[in-house]
């Protein structure tokens, strides 16, 4: 008698085939789905970025801020508590009156003057770091009343 290999069924190679596909697709798969968390990571920053300086340049323009203390540090808290989840420092928001320099004082804020209030923020990726950091920039403006 010849002794012949034992054929495999259908099924035992199919379920190897299968085993191989998925291994194959599965890095790929989870590059993708973390890419994708990080882009929205990525859009969700800017958004709150954009919403904060935008709630500083309103504070800013109101008159009273103005007669405070210290309105630049109102207006850096006010931006760093209008996005939390940034962990935003008070160096990294900023405001400028008019063509005027940047940081110099509420003395030249009278009411149909432009007040601009930026900030800027670096972007981190959690799972991707290959993608390296990138800075996010805000900007708003408001006349002030």
């Amino acid at each position: 008698m010849i002794w012949r290999p034992e054929k495999r069924s259908r099924v035992a190679r199919q379920r190897g085939s299968t085993a191989v596909e998925f291994a194959l697709v599965l890095p790929i798969f989870v590059g993708v789905l973390f890419g994708a968390i990080d882009g929205a990571r990525l859009v969700v920053s800017q958004c709150m970025l954009n919403y904060a300086v935008v709630a500083g340049a309103r504070l800013a323009s109101v008159s009273s801020t103005a007669a405070t203390s210290n309105p630049l540090q109102t207006v850096k808290t006010a931006v760093i508590a209008a996005a939390p989840l940034l962990n935003l420092s008070t160096s990294d928001v900023h405001y400028q009156i008019g063509t005027g320099a940047a940081d110099t004082g509420f003395g030249t804020l009278a009411p149909g003057n432009l007040i601009r209030v930026y900030a800027s923020y670096t972007y981190k990726p959690l799972v991707l770091s290959i993608l390296g950091t990138k800075t996010l920039n805000g900007s708003g403006q408001i006349v002030v009343q």
